[in-house]
């Protein structure tokens, strides 16, 4: 769905809910729409289709219109697939036992050997790779390093592996026509049986799961609650799974030579034919955005501006893209915007650059594939080591309105990323609340985060109007509400005291998620209509 459908379908939700709240809605429209429609038009390589082409010993390579391409060749048994979060693919070679690891550019190397018929590859939030070892009748897990352990034994023939929002992971036993699920120390329980050949699963964004019934000729979906139905039927033996960035199912039909495309509706589509028996499916993670962040809020004067931090980690410089937007959400029925923003990037109280208007880079800028759509709008393309820096978005000449400050990561080859982005401001209400934006990529992966809604500790470092009880809401990109809290011990306490790093006031909101790839808004607001300067932060937790 574009920005203008999705603009227009939100009105149209809000005429027959306004007594709904305005704040994710607002969102969408001012900052994640301006936003996904420069990626979507920017880096054509999203949502490339990968296909396992298991008669021919190729994985096929079809972009958004529809061009086939080998992407490699030579295999013998290519299965699954799953890219990692620098965009490396790789492959369970099932008849040389054996995965392969295959770079952007197509170099082929061994990534382990010796195990017993892979299929199904899956990445963890800490960027671990499981393995279902088919013949092995196990779950193995390799660590980046190369070290492998065995996850999980004593199943038959497991298939399929997928993880849920929670970080549980879920695995289709061929042999016995049951889904199990494991939690992080390996602990085994039922979760559903029933089915006749289970292949292939995965997880929409909403939570629910389908299933690929071989035997059965079906795919199944299973909601959140347990409850299974039909979602689709009479098919020639489905395999592989995996959803598009537009929400549609796609299905490898292996005995069909055929992959369809199932509308969330369940309408079918084809979208790639004569293929020698497709069997597993990945889709290209977008370029240089293993995470990014975009906080939409009113930016004020003096203390009250915009200030965004990001911190660098790993051992290679990072090169990033910092944008100051503030005309162009007028598009998106913003009222209010702030007119001029300018950008200064600091590191400590060191000034690295400034920025007012950002055609006085214009090359630079424009390199990058994604500049701001207005003249008047401020960005800053750096290569930075690893540190901490600032960037802060405000009104030339001390004027206010509201902006949209974004950090987006340009380099996923580097070894580095952005490890946490925080964004500090003044609260309102309404359509003014803290509004934040994140993307995670990752192929069939997932990516864990903590994200922390901050106020009353803000005061122990010399801020005035710390919001005295932020709440957090995570949604979707649809706006579906994920997961909300108050105060963070009345949470999930358990899980983001593990981070090592929960709030120090108890006041103060946090939640922890394990994400599929997608886009997703985090909302900062004071309780009962509060006010005040908070602080939105996400964590890259993988």
């Amino acid at each position: 769905m574009d920005a203008v459908s999705t603009a227009a379908k939100l009105e149209l939700e809000e005429r027959a809910n306004p007594k709904q709240s305005l704040g994710p809605r607002l969102f969408l429209l001012a900052g994640l729409l301006v936003l996904a429609a420069s990626i979507q038009t920017a880096r054509a390589a999203t949502g490339d289709l990968y296909v396992s082409e298991f008669g021919s010993g190729s994985v096929l390579k079809f972009d958004s219109a529809g061009n086939r391409t080998t992407f490699v060749s030579g295999l013998t048994g290519p299965f699954g697939l799953t890219f990692d979060r620098n965009g490396n693919l790789f492959v369970a070679d099932k008849d040389t036992n054996s995965i392969f690891k295959i770079t952007p550019s197509g170099t082929k190397t061994t990534f382990a050997s010796g195990l017993h018929m892979p299929t199904a590859l899956v990445f963890d939030g800490a960027g671990n790779l499981f393995v279902a070892d088919f013949g092995g009748n196990a779950i193995l897990k390799i660590t980046p390093e190369g070290t492998e352990t065995t996850f999980a034994s004593g199943l038959h023939n497991p298939s399929g592996l997928a993880f849920d929002r929670a970080g549980i992971l879920f695995q289709s036993d061929y042999g016995t026509g049951t889904l199990f699920k494991f939690t992080a120390d390996g602990t085994k329980s039922v979760y559903l049986s029933g089915f006749a050949k289970p292949e292939e699963i995965v997880f929409d964004l909403a939570g629910n799961l389908f299933v690929s019934d071989f035997t059965a000729g079906t795919i199944s979906k299973v909601t959140p609650q347990g409850t299974k139905t039909t979602f689709a039927s009479a098919l020639s033996g489905p395999w592989g799974l995996a959803f598009d960035p537009a929400g549609n199912l796609l299905e490898a039909d292996s005995t069909g030579a055929t992959v369809f495309a199932f509308a969330p509706n369940g309408t079918k589509t084809t979208r790639a034919g004569a293929i020698n028996t497709p069997t597993f499916l990945a889709l290209e993670p977008p370029t240089g955005l293993p995470l990014n962040i975009s906080t939409r809020m009113d930016v004020l004067t003096a203390d009250k501006v915009m200030i965004a931090g990001f911190i660098i980690v790993g051992s290679d410089a990072k090169k990033v893209l910092v944008r100051g937007i503030g005309p162009s959400l007028s598009a998106f029925g913003v009222t209010g915007t702030l007119n001029d923003p300018t950008l200064q990037l600091k590191q400590g109280d060191t000034v690295l650059a400034t920025n007012d208007d950002w055609k006085e880079n214009e090359q630079a800028i424009n390199d990058t594939e994604i500049p701001p759509k207005d003249d008047r709008e401020s960005a800053i393309v750096m290569s930075l080591p690893p540190g901490s820096y600032t960037a802060i978005e405000s009104g030339k000449g001390d004027t206010t309105g509201i902006g949209l400050i974004e950090v987006y990561d340009l380099d996923r080859a580097a070894n580095s990323s952005l490890g946490n982005i925080s964004t500090r401001g003044f609260v309102e209400t309404g359509n003014n609340v803290m509004i934040g934006g994140f993307i995670i990529v990752g192929g069939n992966g997932a990516g864990k985060v903590l994200i922390r809604g901050i106020g009353p500790s803000l005061t122990a470092f010399g801020v005035a109007d710390a919001l005295a009880n932020p709440t957090l809401e995570l949604h979707d990109v649809n706006g579906t509400l994920l997961s909300s809290n108050d105060d963070w011990q009345n949470g999930d306490a358990d899980a983001i005291r593990a981070t090592t790093i929960p709030p120090s006031n108890d006041l103060e909101s946090a939640i922890v998620a394990t994400l599929p790839a997608g886009n997703y808004t985090a909302v900062v607001s004071g309780k009962d209509g509060a006010t005040g300067v908070g602080l939105v932060e996400v964590y890259n937790l993988r």
